[in-house]
């Protein structure tokens, strides 16, 4: 396995014929097809199967060039994020951060980015337990009742004790995964670790 990259490959490494690899059409070779010094664009043709008319055509701009490489990266566990992290590094920082029966907010990933609005939160408690031994992170949905009991609390407030924050959900293994090409740990479309997407 080859490691990830922390900054993306120069502009002037790529040449017209060059064989790359794209973060976003993941399994496709693609072949540099034209520059554009002016503009910093690079141009690259999918040399694989394709069902669009016009075939597996990019631009990628100069704000997207961490999304090439000439390293032969088939598979997402190769890539770095948008930060050039790639996903253990994540992981072990969620890690550190965390301990076991913590009780976290998510938030829901919009289309670019995590949006930490309330209307799209959700709280868990973690548990570490398998990470050891499967390297597997779990998070239960959590919810508490209100003080005068009109409402159920889904925002973590460490003022409401924890033994009032009651299951809710299926305890389920935290994903890791590509969400706005920046590595995620995330219950469904819920990220945990949102401070990452600040």
């Amino acid at each position: 396995m080859t490691a990830t990259i922390a900054e993306p490959e120069p502009y002037e490494s790529y040449q017209i014929g060059d064989e790359v690899w794209c973060l976003a059409w993941i399994g496709m070779p693609f072949v540099v097809s034209g520059k554009n010094d002016e503009k910093r664009t690079i141009e690259i043709d999918g040399t694989g199967p394709c069902s669009l008319p016009e075939g597996a055509l990019i631009d990628v701009g100069p704000e997207n060039h961490f999304m090439l490489t000439h390293e032969p990266w088939d598979a997402i566990w190769y890539w770095p994020d948008s930060e050039g992290e790639g996903y253990q590094q994540v992981v072990d920082r969620f890690v550190e951060q965390h301990h076991e029966g913590e009780i976290v907010t998510g938030y829901a990933a919009g289309g670019i980015t995590v949006n930490d609005t309330p209307a799209g939160a959700m709280t868990f408690r973690l548990s570490f337990a398998g990470y050891g031994h499967f390297g597997q992170i779990t998070a239960t949905p959590v919810a508490a009742l209100a003080d005068d009991g009109s409402e159920l609390v889904r925002l973590h407030d460490p003022a409401i004790p924890d033994e009032r924050w009651l299951r809710c959900g299926p305890t389920l293994p935290l994903e890791i995964k590509m969400t706005a090409y920046r590595w995620s740990l995330a219950y469904g479309k819920i990220v945990l670790n949102w401070q990452d997407f600040d």
